[in-house]
């Protein structure tokens, strides 16, 4: 099975202040995260945690969208006017950036889940 990818990412760096790093991580995974999967467009959504270097942000979010029409739209307007705020006071660090797929232009990911040809 075949898994239609995006033509663009929304690409969101962040770091929170050491006193609410734990919240700001809970509120990114069970509120945030979710809300914005709710959007029509939006794809998919990965989360990650620095592991190795230094001088960078500590999290990444990447967002798999159908292309970036997605974030002028109705639906993530309602989304950013009505999400649910985080609980503590946000002092953090962010970049927000969006890419467009140049190439290829289309395309999908083979589904690899399953037992690899002649293997059963």
């Amino acid at each position: 099975m075949k898994q239609e990818i995006g033509k663009a990412l929304l690409v969101v760096f962040t770091e929170a202040d050491p006193q609410v790093q734990e919240k700001s991580s809970e509120w990114f995974t069970k509120q945030h995260i979710p809300e914005r999967m709710m959007v029509p467009g939006f794809l998919s959504a990965r989360r990650f945690e620095l592991c190795e270097g230094s001088g960078a942000y500590k999290y990444l979010n990447i967002y798999e969208l159908e292309d970036e029409s997605v974030l002028h739209g109705e639906g993530y307007a309602q989304s950013v006017a009505t999400c649910t705020p985080p609980d503590y006071q946000p002092p953090h660090k962010s970049n927000r950036l969006v890419y467009r797929q140049v190439f290829p232009e289309t395309g999908a990911f083979e589904d690899k889940t399953g037992p690899a040809p002649g293997r059963q």
